[in-house]
């Protein structure tokens, strides 16, 4: 089993791996997913609430990074996105 993340929905993202570091999980994706499928997934909070990442059988949960902060793709494909925790915006 290689790298894989599971979003909330079921949505399958593979190859693909997480790393969270100061306060931001990063996502990359080396699939075949254009930057628009990318911004769509990783900007529905519904979908990032829960992240369920299996990198080569080792399981890890993310869970309440619901706000895309930054994405982008390299000239090679990779997209790479940063989400943070979401904020209740009604405090």
């Amino acid at each position: 089993m290689g790298q894989i993340l599971i979003l909330n929905d079921g949505t399958i993202l593979t190859p693909a791996h997480a790393i969270p570091a100061g306060g931001v999980l990063w996502v990359y994706i080396d699939g075949d997913m254009t930057l628009a499928e990318a911004f769509e997934l990783l900007n529905d909070p519904e979908k990032t609430g829960t992240i369920e990442a299996n990198e080569y059988g080792s399981v890890t949960t993310y869970e309440g990074y619901t706000d895309l902060y930054c994405i982008t793709r390299e000239d090679n494909g990779r997209i790479n996105a940063g989400l943070k925790m979401g904020v209740d915006r009604n405090v």
